[in-house]
């Protein structure tokens, strides 16, 4: 993978030369008008990959399973594209063990814990759902072949799109307080020298996604369980506040949770602290992935009780699991890691995964993106620079190696011909582009209130270092 990747590298190195004394078009600018700006991203280069899905298993999930494993393949592929054969996948869920989510047994069988014991346990019983969405019947069934730590070796065991069985059907008889950052922790934690052993690899990227259609519940003990306000205790904490305003509930304990501060602590703490070693991923209930301060925790009377109201609805769903609720946490720790950066945001309320599976599989390789807060005056008045060396305004793409060129000749696609290496996108801009050769804007985003910066599909930053290098990218301009 690297070998072709190092002769870009040392064909870009060649034809910039030594940085030095860098002239910058705004510098003839009268001083009243400059306002320059330095934007910097440090990306760790990886050729290994370790994925922890935390799936929901409550009941309103068995949809979003089914889905997640018809579009499995989708992912897989990515992932090879970027990592090969190195890249390692688990699944937990988010349950743990407490007052009112006991372990399952031939009485309680609904929001309860699994044989696994789950608590983090890496999941390892194949289910298929014999049932209806609906409703729904699991059967679970072992497989000697198929270890907790699925790798390439076998795959099918995630999901087998033939046998419509997998890993990722996890069942909806879970717990009723989803917790699904406590499980994380409790996965990567003091599990993996134990029943998660190796999984966790000192050079590889890691990467958590969250798939759920309900709010965190923080750790047990945070709340007062088995009352009658339900899981709706976590959604009173999470928002500090239940809907008679009152910040502690029926027992006096405060409405509150775990800070998500402590989960963004503790996986950069498993990479030493280093950007761009870990990405954290949410596809949850969200009201618009283009706008997230707009997802918040909003209450409804439902009869004589307090219900949320949902963030979304699956288009065309006319089933029983249509809506999802917010998950205001997990966007909150996909944020700190800052969204198309090292965090990305998607809704769970959709019929089809594959573009958000491609999505992730390419989010955890490299981002070929960057959300700025500031608009740029005049992108011809921009410079990027990557590791001290500045990226060409044109350039060509041959077999093996990428080439700077003065000016744009041509908007084909064919090998060779000099097209922009990036492009900026501002606030407005619609998403979209005229040539499939060209960077391509994405939708626009509140995340990003200056516009975005892309890179072409022949100009993937990531692509021109060596395993375990620290690229950064550094962006100069001036604003309006």
């Amino acid at each position: 993978m690297f070998g072709r990747f190092q002769a870009i590298g040392l064909s870009l190195l060649f034809a910039f030369g030594a940085l030095g004394c860098q002239d910058y078009g705004f510098e003839e600018l009268p001083n009243s008008v400059v306002k320059e700006k330095r934007w910097t991203k440090t990306i760790s280069i990886a050729s290994e990959v370790d994925i922890l899905f935390i799936i929901d298993n409550s009941g309103s999930m068995v949809g979003e399973q089914a889905q997640l494993g018809d579009s499995f393949k989708t992912f897989t592929a990515e992932l090879e594209k970027y990592f090969g054969d190195k890249y390692h996948i688990a699944i937990a869920t988010a349950g743990i063990q407490s007052s009112a989510c006991p372990p399952c047994d031939q009485i309680i069988q609904q929001s309860c814990m699994n044989e696994t014991g789950e608590g983090g346990r890496f999941q390892d019983r194949i289910g298929k759902n014999i049932g209806t969405i609906d409703v729904p019947e699991y059967t679970f069934r072992t497989d000697p072949e198929c270890d907790r730590i699925v790798t390439i070796l076998n795959k099918e065991c995630f999901y087998d799109d033939t046998a419509d069985e997998g890993f990722a059907l996890v069942g909806v008889n879970g717990c009723g307080y989803e917790r699904g950052l406590s499980a994380m922790k409790l996965a990567l934690g003091d599990l993996t020298e134990g029943y998660n052993a190796g999984f966790l690899r000192d050079a590889a990227t890691l990467a958590v996604v969250v798939i759920s259609d309900e709010e965190d519940c923080g750790e047990v003990g945070d709340i007062t369980e088995g009352t009658s306000i339900g899981g709706n205790a976590c959604y009173f904490a999470a928002k500090g506040v239940d809907p008679e305003d009152n910040a502690n509930d029926s027992a006096g304990l405060p409405y509150r949770l775990t800070p998500v501060e402590e989960y963004y602590n503790f996986l950069l703490g498993l990479k030493g602290g280093q950007e761009g070693m870990v990405k954290f991923a949410a596809i949850v209930g969200v009201k618009d992935v283009n706008s997230l301060s707009s997802t918040t925790i909003e209450y409804q009377l439902e009869g004589s009780r307090w219900g949320v109201v949902p963030a979304c609805t699956t288009a065309g769903c006319t089933g029983k699991y249509c809506s999802a609720d917010p998950g205001t946490r997990y966007i909150k720790l996909a944020q700190m890691f800052g969204i198309d950066d090292n965090g990305l945001v998607d809704t769970i309320c959709q019929s089809d995964f594959s573009d958000t599976m491609k999505k992730i599989g390419s989010f955890v390789a490299c981002p070929k993106r960057f959300l700025l807060q500031e608009e740029l005056l005049d992108p011809d008045l921009a410079n990027i620079l990557i590791n001290g060396e500045p990226v060409p305004q044109y350039s060509r793409s041959f077999t093996d190696k990428v080439e700077k060129c003065s000016e744009l000749d041509s908007l084909t696609c064919e090998e060779g011909r000099c097209i922009q290496t990036w492009k900026y996108c501002s606030p407005g801009t619609p998403a979209g582009a005229a040539s499939d050769c060209e960077a391509v804007c994405p939708p626009p985003s509140s995340e990003a209130p200056g516009g975005q910066i892309v890179f072409a599909p022949h100009y993937d930053p990531c692509e021109l270092f060596e395993e375990g290098d620290q690229v950064h990218i550094e962006l100069i301009y001036v604003t309006p």
